[in-house]
């Protein structure tokens, strides 16, 4: 397993590798780097979306136990916003630095480098696990993550409905309802239709990493400097949250699997819509970047090693 994982993560890398190569070249540049976090997000996300809703809910009864499993991954993620809130107030972080602290610690990055992970670690057998805990991370992103940005920021006002449905009706969610009413409502989908999503669908996790490594690249680390705050946030962010994540996970009733996949993606980084909506609220959007930036990269080492202590350990059996 721990072979497994190791391959796996260094498959990732090499992928971050190409994407930060790439970005170095005259004929990428930032409209490049743009192109591939454009198609990922707009095109290729939604159809990896669509077609892991057909593929794990291709009948009505296991959409029904989809739906009605979330409680968990909400829990989850409710409990571990509670655990940020105490330690804003412990670590005592700046007042504009308080809601990327909380977003940072509880919300991960699930789809860019969260799915082309757990996919890769546990196969396609970990999607329903995955999809739960996507929707449940999205749902309260857009809704308690947004408002904890807006209220520790310096937009004032009350966030809009309209922001909030823009947020949560993003392409990725588009995608997962159009295969939903899919299979709700028991229609056919075309062969060549489907050839086509699952095409586009193989491309996520090379764009992905390729964009992140783009990302990377056009960093001003000059610029970073190793502030208290940037410290705690990292270390509660992949070292204290997903122990805490896997201690409680150990505790609930569900399937060693599932258990799995939620703790892998407590490892992940933060996300990277708290940086975008940061500056929209007025929070400290440069902190901001500079925690997913370190997150992403730490991440990568991260992961091999929490594996490696799960297979020792037997730990989720």
């Amino acid at each position: 397993m721990i072979v497994h994982v190791i391959e796996t993560v260094l498959s990732l890398v090499l992928l971050i590798g190409v994407g930060w190569w790439i970005a170095g070249r005259p004929w990428c540049g930032k409209a490049g780097t743009d192109l591939f976090s454009k198609f990922t997000a707009k095109i290729a996300i939604p159809c990896y979306m669509f077609y892991n809703m057909l593929e794990t809910c291709g009948t009505r009864e296991e959409l029904l136990s989809l739906f009605t499993s979330l409680p968990v991954p909400l829990f989850t993620i409710f409990c571990s916003l509670l655990l940020a809130l105490v330690l804003v107030r412990l670590c005592r972080v700046e007042w504009g630095r308080r809601g990327v602290f909380l977003n940072a610690v509880t919300f991960s990055n699930v789809v860019i480098i969260g799915f082309p992970v757990v996919t890769s670690l546990f196969g396609e057998e970990s999607l329903p696990a995955a999809m739960r805990y996507y929707m449940a991370n999205t749902l309260l992103f857009w809704t308690l993550g947004v408002y904890l940005l807006r209220r520790f920021g310096g937009a004032g006002g009350p966030q809009t409905l309209g922001t909030t449905l823009r947020g949560i009706l993003s392409p990725s969610i588009l995608g997962m309802l159009a295969g939903l009413l899919v299979v709700l409502l028991e229609l056919p989908v075309p062969q060549f239709l489907f050839s086509a999503v699952t095409t586009l669908k193989g491309t996520t996790t090379a764009l992905a990493m390729v964009f992140v490594g783009c990302v990377i690249r056009g960093t001003d680390f000059s610029r970073m400097k190793l502030t208290r705050d940037l410290a705690v946030v990292v270390l509660v962010r992949l070292l204290l949250f997903p122990v805490f994540v896997g201690v409680l996970v150990a505790a609930l009733p569900i399937d060693s699997l599932t258990k799995q996949v939620y703790f892998v993606f407590a490892t992940m980084p933060a996300m990277t819509q708290m940086g975008i909506m940061a500056r929209e609220t007025g929070s400290d959007y440069e902190f901001a970047a500079v925690l997913i930036t370190v997150t992403t990269i730490l991440s990568m080492a991260a992961i091999p090693i929490y594996m490696g202590i799960v297979t020792h350990f037997h730990l989720f059996l």
